[in-house]
């Protein structure tokens, strides 16, 4: 039944290699991996006497800045450690790519292949060819490279690592793994009676409104539901196909109603109930999934301002035959007026739809250790906190329910490590978030303030102290061997982000983005409705770091020809370095992706690439191709407070170890991977970027 999943959700499903009988091998390395811990931070804490683990760590070891990746976005830094590479060679170069087909916007972590064969019976659709989903990255892992070589590997909940490619080592994703519905960063859910909130279905949340019914002395009571995956096995090709028909002939109307008609055949729903006993001193919360007359399971409780345990879910998918299940945590955020939250639904690690570990038992394993856990990327809820889902003490509520999960997580690998050896890596996202969404707090030069700033401006530091105890354990766990080596390593560090650039806007008003005549001066530059006229225009903006030529022979409706691209080019790097707001620089750096990738997926790069100054970002309109008429520069005025986003050199990593080491060179991500195989004698991979540290 689970084997089906590749028709509802864009995965493919591989076979693994079984495991042997592990053996214990020498030497030992663990490397953990700690998003977005920065350097400067580390040495103030420690000399503040926060971080008393980092300290011992430095005072017997070795403390360096560690060169990020160009540009400093995760999957492009965490791919960069994965293969030793630089994206010229790898082939991920920002959060978001350009799709070059349709101008569009496409995973920068997979690729899906279009579906092929397709039997239809009974009202269901299922597709017997195509569809399937691969990484994106072109080059070995380090892991799979071990492995090849004899050496065990354990690497739990890498970024950028979605779906799992087939190996014999033991791995888990992070950043880019879907909950249940399909989102990458999850999609939350809000429960509400404020009449103040309107319903509301986006792509990464959903608020629906509810009522409750108190009829019953001391105990109130509402219904509610919960949606899951869209069920794509059911058959509305032919709604979708008249639907279009009816646009094309100038029936708009018509195609909106069949087309919400084929969107409720493919929602799938579970009934939820809510009750509430108002009898005690605290009012509390029962959740109940699934049928309201049954009551044998599916039961959680919390108290005002408290989290259920995790609650079995399951949404069918052809009747009688086949349903999917998953997993969901409830939040009682509030009583008058009654809120409810509840995360995003988890893959069932027990009984997995897709693969989501490797070998295909260990999602499993892990779940028997621990019990059901957060399998998705992301599972800090900083969309929904953005998002006005939670405030800020609800985030950090749910965000330490995730690391305390990391911990016991870090105990099951830790116990895994003792038997087979190796190399465990292990990976940490949570410092990543809370300083993404957190920094408005402790700034009190931020556009974004909130009354209660000053209630939470200590809150990046508790981070970082609540990460120098995990430091502390893996300390710990390591002194049964004492030859074995902690390596602790972030991706990039962390700085304001204080005014935000709609890159969109500044190509129209240089005029290299031109706008069909009689469009409206906001909207989308992608997609059938795009509002540029591309047979005028020389550049457009999709990501966050990065201009790209419309180029003749690779966009759709390319017009800059190969001989004219590089003084183009040359030209935009000159405005663009010399842009000032109220006489501040905006770039530190802008350079042609020629001067800072190299390999053989270059041609796949943004032209230009942007590194901002420190306070600067690009903003997530421009990112996903928008045009906002705000104007070129503005206040960014979100809980999205801290950033990364800039110029490699301003935002560099952590590097440090546990043992002395002279250093060979200025350390990059790159080379720590060239270490890890040097530290096991493996031969480095032809074309690999880095060199060993040590």
């Amino acid at each position: 039944m689970k084997r089906l999943l590749p028709l509802l959700l864009p995965a493919c499903l591989f076979g693994l290699a079984a495991c042997g009988e592990p053996t214990p091998h020498e030497p030992r390395l663990v490397v953990l991996g700690i998003d977005g811990l920065d350097p400067d931070f580390v040495r103030e804490g420690v000399a503040a006497g926060r971080l008393p683990n980092f300290a011992r760590l430095i005072e017997s070891g070795t403390l360096a800045d560690l060169q990020t990746s160009w540009p400093p976005q995760s999957p492009v830094a965490w791919t960069n450690f994965i293969t030793g590479c630089n994206p010229g060679k790898h082939g991920l170069y920002d959060f978001i790519h350009a799709d070059r087909h349709d101008y569009g916007v496409a995973n920068s972590m997979s690729v899906t292949d279009p579906e092929g064969l397709v039997l239809r019976m009974f009202g269901y659709r299922l597709p017997l060819t195509g569809g399937e989903t691969r990484l994106n990255r072109s080059r070995p892992a380090f892991w799979e490279v071990l492995d090849e070589a004899g050496v065990p590997a354990m690497v739990y909940r890498m970024p950028a690592n979605f779906p799992v490619a087939e190996t014999g080592a033991v791995t888990f994703p992070d950043m880019g793994t879907p909950d249940l519905s399909g989102a990458s960063s999850g999609k939350a859910f809000l429960w509400s009676a404020d009449p103040a909130r309107s319903e509301k279905d986006a792509d990464f949340y959903a608020i629906r409104r509810v009522e409750l019914d108190d009829a019953t002395p001391g105990l109130a009571f509402t219904p509610a539901y919960v949606l899951g995956p869209v069920n794509t096995l059911v058959d509305v090709d032919h709604l979708l196909e008249r639907a279009e028909e009816l646009r094309r002939s100038g029936d708009t109307a018509g195609a909106v109603r069949l087309e919400t008609e084929a969107h409720r055949a493919q929602t799938t729903r579970m009934p939820l109930t809510f009750y509430v006993d108002t009898g005690g001193d605290r009012p509390r919360l029962a959740v109940h999934a699934g049928d309201p007359e049954d009551f044998t399971d599916g039961w959680g409780l919390a108290e005002l301002g408290g989290w259920t345990d995790w609650i079995p879910v399951s949404f069918e998918m052809i009747a009688g035959l086949m349903d999917v299940s998953g997993w969901q945590r409830f939040y009682f955020k509030s009583w008058q007026p009654f809120e409810v939250y509840g995360t995003p639904v988890q893959i069932d690690p027990f009984d997995p739809v897709m693969p989501i570990s490797t070998p295909d038992d260990a999602a499993a394993e892990l779940a028997e250790a621990i019990g059901p856990y957060y399998t998705q990327g992301f599972p800090d809820a900083y969309i929904a906190y953005k998002s006005d889902l939670l405030g800020t003490g609800d985030f950090i509520s749910q965000s330490d329910t995730v690391l305390a999960e990391r911990r016991r997580m870090m105990d099951h690998a830790f116990d895994q490590f003792a038997d087979r050896g190796g190399l465990l890596f292990f990976y940490v996202g949570t410092l990543d978030l809370r300083c993404h969404m957190l920094w408005h707090a402790q700034d009190p030069e931020h556009p974004h303030q909130e009354p209660d700033a000053v209630e939470y401006r200590d809150q990046i530091r508790r981070v970082y102290a609540q990460v120098d105890q995990l430091v502390g354990h893996a300390l710990e766990r390591l002194q049964q061997w004492p030859d074995a080596e902690l390596v602790v390593m972030s991706d990039h560090g962390f700085a304001p982000f204080r005014r935000k650039m709609h890159v969109n806007d500044w190509l129209v008003q240089e005029g290299y983005l031109v706008l069909k005549d009689g469009a409206p001066t906001t909207g989308s530059i992608l997609g059938p409705d795009s509002i540029v006229d591309w047979s005028r225009s020389r550049a457009y903006c999709v990501g966050f770091n990065g201009v790209i030529l419309n180029r003749a022979g690779r966009e759709p409706q390319g017009i800059v020809g190969d001989e004219e691209a590089p003084a183009l080019i040359a030209e935009i790097v000159g405005k663009l370095e010399r842009l000032e707001d109220d006489g501040v620089r905006v770039f530190r750096r802008v350079l042609p992706a020629s001067e800072v990738f190299t390999g053989e997926r270059l041609a796949e790069a943004p032209d230009i690439q942007l590194g901002f100054a420190v306070g600067y970002g690009a903003s997530d309109e421009c990112a996903t191709g928008q045009i906002t008429g705000e104007g070129v520069i503005v206040d960014n005025d979100s809980r999205w407070s801290g950033s990364h986003l800039m110029d490699p050199e301003v935002v560099r990593g952590t590097l440090l170890t546990s043992r002395p080491h002279e250093l060979a060179k200025d350390p990059a991500l790159e080379d720590v991977t060239a270490t890890i195989f040097a530290r096991f004698g493996v031969p480095l991979p032809e074309g690999i970027d880095g060199r060993p540290l040590f």
